[in-house]
């Protein structure tokens, strides 16, 4: 693996491999333990290489689907602004641009403005 990893499973798997590299130069290492045998050891080695090469493959497939969404939505707001200009342009009732802005608005993550009233009521202030 060319990778280094300091924390988590694959730290685990490195030192189990250190571990099966320690106990395969000692010749009289026999266990009573069938878990702890060479061979054991060497099939959970190989069970978690898999499957750490199984979590780095679903990474890098998850990494690449945000990437494409994240292509496929970068015109969005631009779009979504032509079209609420055109609709402008149409000529349609003002409930009907007022809810299509509002969608507008949802579209491209917008905040409306607290409108504050001052001590004065003449006096409206946007903040």
């Amino acid at each position: 693996m060319s990778k280094q990893f300091k924390t988590g499973l694959a730290k685990n798997v490195a030192h189990l491999q250190k571990l099966i590299q320690q106990v395969a130069t000692y010749p009289e290492y026999n266990p009573s333990v069938d878990n702890v045998t060479l061979a054991s050891l060497n099939t959970l080695y190989a069970t978690a290489q898999t499957i750490i090469n199984d979590i780095e493959n679903k990474r890098i497939a998850n990494k690449q689907a945000i990437h494409n969404r994240q292509e496929a939505y970068k015109n969005l707001n631009p779009l979504s602004t032509r079209i609420i200009n055109h609709l402008e342009i149409l000529g349609l009732t003002q409930g009907i641009l007022d809810q299509a802005k509002s969608l507008n608005h949802l579209i491209q993550g917008a905040s409306r403005k607290k409108t504050t009233i001052a001590t004065n009521p003449t006096q409206i202030t946007k903040t």
